[in-house]
């Protein structure tokens, strides 16, 4: 089973959006000489970390489910 594009759109743009705003609180926090760079920096690491993430996490639930229905038609 996959999920639909409209879906992982959402998912994706959920993620950006949150990813971002703890990337510029970080790069405000540790804001020591050019603060323009250390907020984009940290915006570009955490989207970077996040959007990772959940493309593997989206990827791994399309297989377990897809498994999981495998199964139970097996069963049945």
């Amino acid at each position: 089973m996959k999920f639909s594009n409209k879906s992982k759109i959402i998912v994706y743009l959920i993620t950006v959006f949150f990813a971002s705003y703890i990337g510029y609180v970080l790069g405000n926090a540790f804001c020591v000489s050019d603060c323009l760079t250390d907020i984009l920096l940290n915006i570009l690491v955490s989207n970077t970390v996040a959007l990772g993430g959940v493309f593997i996490l989206v990827n791994l639930s399309e297989k377990s489910i897809t498994e999981w229905n495998q199964m139970s038609s097996e069963e049945e």
